[in-house]
């Protein structure tokens, strides 16, 4: 757990991008609404002739530039792009939100595969706790059954008891395992 760094793991590597996706878009939408400006040069050459003769060399030619600047105001648009701007704005406001329970839901899913995984090796410590108890039954049992003070009967239930804790203690073991995984996953999913 100490080595867990949330940025790395992949959902919240994706709530992260989807939440500069939406400022990125907030931002052209915003953008929109400025003024543009456009400037231009143009120049050129004419000739002028009753007749074709631009090849020749006494053609005179007439030079021409000029410079234009264009500035648009976007005026009657702005209601549309004020709307779309604002649909920008809530569509950030949603991606940061979803950062955030993003980020509590991983941490929450560590904490429980990790609360989970405590408590299954605590389960298998009390089934190998109980398992040493049941073989001193069930031994304790043999030695009366053999000097006959209990029946057939009862040294069964011991052994059947026995057998019982035997797979409570496989089950354990597996759980431990399967919770184990859980949490490792949680932890490299980078």
């Amino acid at each position: 757990k100490e080595s867990f760094d949330i940025e790395k793991n992949i959902d919240y590597q994706l709530a992260l991008n989807n939440k500069k996706s939406q400022q990125t878009l907030l931002r052209l939408e915003q953008s929109k609404a400025l003024p543009t400006l456009r400037a231009f040069i143009k120049g050129g050459y004419d000739g002028n002739n009753d007749s074709f003769r631009f090849f020749k060399p006494n053609q005179k030619w007439y030079g021409y530039s000029f410079v234009g600047v264009t500035m648009s105001v976007p005026i009657f648009s702005s209601l549309r792009k004020s709307a779309k701007t604002q649909q920008a704005r809530i569509e950030f406001e949603k991606s940061k939100v979803n950062l955030s329970e993003s980020k509590d839901q991983i941490l929450i899913e560590l904490e429980n595969a990790n609360s989970e995984y405590e408590y299954a090796v605590n389960s298998y410590n009390n089934a190998v706790e109980n398992l040493k108890l049941a073989e001193k039954i069930e031994k304790k049992n043999q030695i009366k059954f053999l000097e006959g003070l209990i029946s057939g009967l009862e040294l069964r239930q011991a052994q059947i008891q026995l057998y019982t804790i035997q797979n409570q203690l496989l089950q354990s073991m597996l759980e431990v395992i399967n919770k184990k995984t859980n949490l490792e996953i949680i932890l490299t999913q980078n």
